[in-house]
């Protein structure tokens, strides 16, 4: 075993023999022998040097600190917000940056930058060299919307922190794509009754649709169903909403909504009540008009979808005149009969034939725009005014005494009939239109040129739905155009006449009666 010797005189291993000891320690180890008074002043050197080296390397690493600015790490790169024109870029933020260098390109771009090169694109992309090619923004946050991108598109983005000092190190790149846009397909103005039932707008688009209704006193929609329930009359706006997602953009339209306060009732015998009032200020002119051949007063309007025909005359000379919808052609018929006068007038799309009411008779004249030719054919009743149901593929005629629906496909059958309101005070017939099973009698007031009405009655039902007053002149005829909207025909006294576009949408207010 290990023994101390301090100095001392000891007996040696062999009998008889002494030697001296001395005062240094030491530590025997076997055969080895070990001076602490070394090894301790080692350590203490050993210890100066460590806490040397130490304090250098704090004072260096304070230096760095306070001189260079930390390093974006390529994996903190992320898009937290994305659009079809768009891109939101943020990553952690980092120390010591006065501001982050922000450069953008399209990714098949930098492809084809590799290709040039003779690099495969993954080690071009984590060493990536960047030159004027590409777009460059600067932020002083960890974070950067930029703008202005190609829908659909993937972009390679590289991001470094810099300060007054020192450049930092670029990321590699990271990749995010723009989404696709998506539009939402639905109506832009919808009118009901007060009493219509609970209708969808069918929209439709890339995505989950889902509506809300700006005036709940108006209407409500059932978030389960998305049917929206009218509540009241009145206007409001439905806002809706196509969803985003990973691959689409959000999307938003809005469908006004016309709620006209009405009450259907029988229409034998009830008296007339105005639900709601045309004028200037909710009505525009689409369209001037003029006779000619000495034939000025208009009298019924028909419509073909690119055209307006109009017959004209109070009696003799009668001129059917044809005019562009867009546009200022003009083509003028003469006719080959006395059409005498000619106050109703349509134009039914079945079978491409012009119907020409002569007045309180049952013989209507046809006239065939597409060959010029004219003929008549007999009803079963007398009337004044005429009107053709797109949408139904009814003939609708009006009198002093009822509202009669044809069958044109069936022989001029009599599919529906309905009695008429009345009204107090001076009224006269002038003609009709009809359009998503609603019948529309045009009528003057006791003043031609003053307050004019329009009678609605559902035909199917054999209801009066109400009277639209109208501050428009003389309203001669009416229809319904092609997106759905009534469109009347206005008698100014003036040599130039005028139809006029409402507001109101009759696709929608046939539906649900």
């Amino acid at each position: 075993m290990p023994h101390y010797i301090r100095g001392r005189k000891v007996k040696s291993a062999k009998k008889g023999k002494e030697r001296k000891g001395t005062y240094k320690r030491q530590l025997r180890l076997g055969n080895l022998q070990f001076d602490l008074h070394k090894w301790i002043r080692l350590f203490s050197y050993a210890s100066v040097i460590l806490m040397a080296v130490f304090t250098l390397t704090v004072i260096m690493a304070f230096r760095h600190y306070r001189l260079y600015p930390g390093r974006v790490e390529r994996d903190s790169l992320s898009s937290p917000g994305r659009g079809s024109d768009y891109i939101v870029l943020s990553w952690d933020g980092v120390q010591n940056t006065d501001v982050y260098k922000v450069w953008v390109k399209e990714r098949d771009q930098v492809k084809a930058d590799a290709e040039a090169k003779g690099e495969a694109y993954e080690d071009y992309a984590k060493e990536i060299t960047i030159d004027d090619s590409w777009a460059a923004y600067e932020t002083s946050v960890p974070e950067i919307t930029v703008e202005d991108l190609k829908e659909d598109t993937s972009y390679s983005f590289v991001v470094r922190a810099d300060n007054a000092n020192k450049e930092g190190i670029a990321t590699g790149i990271r990749n995010f794509r723009t989404k696709k846009p998506q539009s939402i397909d639905v109506i832009k103005t919808v009118t009901k009754f007060s009493f219509s039932e609970p209708f969808s707008l069918d929209a439709s688009a890339a995505t989950d649709i889902k509506y809300e209704s700006t005036d709940p006193e108006v209407a409500v929609v059932d978030p389960a169903t998305n049917q929206i329930q009218i509540t009241g009359a009145g206007d409001c706006e439905i806002k809706v909403r196509a969803k985003s997602t990973l691959e689409y953009d959000a999307a938003d339209d809005v469908v006004s909504l016309k709620v006209i306060g009405s009450k259907a009732v029988s229409a034998g015998g009830a008296s007339a009540r105005v639900i709601y009032h045309l004028d200037s200020d909710n009505c525009e002119v689409v369209k001037m008009v003029t006779g000619a051949g000495g034939a000025v007063i208009p009298q019924g309007l028909a419509y073909t979808g690119d055209k307006y025909i109009i017959s004209y005359g109070m009696g003799s000379p009668n001129r059917v005149i044809s005019f562009d919808v867009d546009g200022d052609g003009k083509d003028v018929s003469v006719p080959r009969v006395s059409m005498g006068h000619p106050n109703g007038f349509t134009y039914a799309d079945e079978n491409g034939i012009c119907y020409c009411a002569k007045g309180w008779t049952s013989k209507v004249y046809t006239y065939e725009p597409s060959t010029n030719k004219y003929g008549s054919v007999s009803l079963k009743y007398g009337c004044s005014g005429i009107g053709y149901d797109r949408k139904e593929k009814l003939l609708y005629t009006c009198s002093r005494t009822a509202m009669v629906a044809y069958d044109i496909s069936d022989g001029y059958k009599v599919k529906y009939t309905c009695g008429v309101v009345k009204h107090s005070g001076h009224t006269y017939t002038q003609d009709c239109g009809g359009h998503a099973g609603i019948m529309f009698r045009c009528l003057s007031g006791s003043s031609k040129h003053g307050t004019n009405y329009i009678d609605m009655y559902d035909m199917k039902n054999g209801r009066y739905l109400g009277t639209l007053s109208c501050d428009l002149s003389e309203v001669e005829s009416c229809i319904v155009d092609k997106d759905g909207f009534l469109e009347i025909l206005a008698n100014n006294s003036s040599g130039t006449d005028y139809i006029w576009k409402t507001n109101l949408n009759i696709d929608t207010l046939g539906e649900g009666l």
